[in-house]
C-alpha cells in the first residue's frame, strides 16, 4: 500500500498547466532492467525527446536523464507494478495535458487504455511478438483486447503483424517499424579480446542473448556443434548472455542443461560461457568472431519478434547463420548479412557453417553486412516513430 500511495514527489509539487508537445511512456520495459525491449523502448524515448517533452513511468533505478520526469515503480511483483503504474498515470494526467500515450508492451496497454480513454490521449502500444502469444488465459482475456483498443500498435517485423492481425487487431492500426542499432566505427586494432580469453588462432563462432529455449543454444550444442568440431577442430563456441531474471515468462534452468550437455558430448574445451559482459567486452567480441550463430527453434506459447541481435552483429561486420524462424527473416538479408536455414534442419546448419568457416563461401563480406545494417539506425527509426506520431495527433 505504501508503494501505491508514494507518488514522485516532483510530480506532486508541477504546476497544473497545459503543456504541447508532451508524452507519457508507461513501461516495464526500461532501464535498469536489460535486453531487447528495454533496449527499444529507452531508444523510443530518446528519439521522441527530438521533439517531445517525455514523462516515464516505468521501472525504479533509472539513473539518466530524461527530458521529463521518472516516475518509478517496483517492477515485481507484476500486479504491484501495474496497480502502482496506474495511480501515477492517473496523477501525471491530472497535472499535464498529453498529446499521446505509448504503452511499452501489451503488458501496460490496459494501463494506457484506461487512462487514454479517460483523459482523451491517443493510444499508441509497441507489440513485440512474445505479448501476443504467450500462453495464459487472463492475460489473453484482459491484455490482448487492451491492445486491441489501441489507436496505433507498432510492431518489429512482418511476423509479429500477422500474429497481431490473428489476435483480432485492427490491420489498420498496425504499423511496421523495425528495431534500430547503432552503427559502429569499425578498427583494425587488436582488441584484446583473443588474447584475454585465450582464443589465439581459433575460429570463434558467437552467440548473444538470454539463456531461453527459444534461442536454440542445448539443441545447436547436440545436433551441430560436434559435427562442425569434426571439420574445424579449432572452433570456439563463445556464448555470452545469462538466464532473465526480471522476465515475465520464466523458462527454467536453461544454463544448467547447456552444462550438462557440455559434459555429456565432451564439448568442454570448444566452448566458452562468459555470461552477462560489459559493454566494451560484447563489442570486442562482434568484432573478433568469425560467425554469429542464432539457431532459434520454434516454441508453442513464444516467439522471437525480431531478431535484433542479428542486427547487431551484421553492423559489426559479422554474418549471421540462424533457422528461418520468427521474425528474425526481415533481420538477415541472405547473402549479404547472413544465411537462413530451415528450421530444424540442423545438418544443412551444420554445413552452412562449415562451408563458411572454410572459404567456401565469399559473397558475403564485412562491408555487405555493415551496409545491411545501416538501414536499421536508430535514427531511422526515430523518424518513422515521430512520423506516426505527429499523423496521429494532428
Amino acid at each position: 500500500m505504501e508503494e501505491i500511495c508514494k507518488i514522485n514527489f516532483a510530480l506532486l509539487t508541477l504546476e497544473n498547466k497545459e503543456l504541447n508537445n508532451r508524452i507519457l511512456i508507461i513501461t516495464r520495459n526500461f532501464p535498469p532492467l536489460v535486453g531487447g525491449m528495454e533496449r527499444l523502448i529507452w531508444n523510443a524515448c530518446k528519439q521522441l525527446e527530438l521533439e517531445y517533452t517525455c514523462d516515464v513511468i516505468g521501472p525504479k533505478g533509472y539513473q539518466e536523464n530524461i527530458s521529463g520526469i521518472h516516475m518509478g515503480c517496483r517492477t515485481n511483483p507484476v500486479p504491484l507494478f501495474l496497480t502502482t503504474s496506474l495511480v501515477k498515470s492517473f496523477w501525471a494526467n491530472f497535472k499535464h495535458k498529453y498529446d499521446f500515450c505509448v504503452a511499452g508492451s501489451g503488458v501496460t496497454a490496459p494501463i494506457a487504455t484506461l487512462v487514454g480513454k479517460r483523459f482523451k490521449v491517443p493510444i499508441i502500444t509497441f507489440v513485440h511478438g512474445l505479448d501476443l502469444v504467450v500462453k495464459n488465459k487472463i492475460y489473453q482475456q484482459v491484455f490482448v483486447p487492451a491492445i486491441r483498443r489501441s489507436d496505433i500498435v507498432i510492431v518489429n517485423s512482418h511476423n509479429t503483424a500477422k500474429l497481431a492481425k490473428d489476435k483480432g487487431i485492427s490491420p489498420d492500426k498496425i504499423k511496421i517499424i523495425f528495431p534500430g542499432v547503432n552503427i559502429p566505427e569499425l578498427s583494425s586494432v587488436d582488441t584484446g579480446f583473443r588474447q584475454k580469453y585465450h582464443l589465439e588462432n581459433k575460429q570463434i563462432l558467437l552467440a548473444v542473448g538470454r539463456l531461453i529455449p527459444r534461442k536454440g543454444i542445448v539443441e545447436f550444442l547436440q545436433f551441430s556443434l560436434p559435427n562442425i568440431i569434426k571439420s574445424c577442430p579449432n572452433i570456439v563456441f563463445v556464448i555470452i548472455g545469462s538466464e532473465p531474471k526480471n522476465a515475465l515468462k520464466q523458462d527454467g534452468q536453461v544454463l544448467q542443461t547447456i552444462k550438462t550437455v557440455i559434459q555429456e558430448y565432451n564439448l568442454a574445451n570448444n566452448i566458452l560461457l562468459l555470461g552477462r559482459v560489459d559493454d566494451v567486452t560484447l563489442e570486442n567480441a562482434y568484432q573478433e568472431a568469425d560467425l554469429f550463430i542464432f539457431p532459434l527453434k520454434e516454441v508453442e506459447g513464444d516467439v522471437e519478434g525480431f531478431g535484433m541481435v542479428a542486427v547487431e552483429a551484421a553492423a559489426y561486420g559479422l554474418p549471421t547463420v540462424a533457422y528461418a524462424v520468427g521474425g528474425v527473416t526481415d533481420a538477415i538479408a541472405p547473402n549479404k548479412s547472413g544465411f537462413l536455414v530451415e528450421p530444424n534442419q540442423h545438418n544443412e546448419f551444420t554445413k552452412v557453417i562449415v562451408n563458411y568457416l572454410k572459404g567456401n563461401t565469399h559473397q558475403i563480406t564485412s562491408e555487405t553486412c555493415q551496409n545491411h545494417a545501416k538501414q536499421f539506425s536508430w535514427a531511422n527509426f526515430g523518424k518513422q516513430f515521430r512520423d506516426i506520431c505527429t499523423r496521429k495527433i494532428t
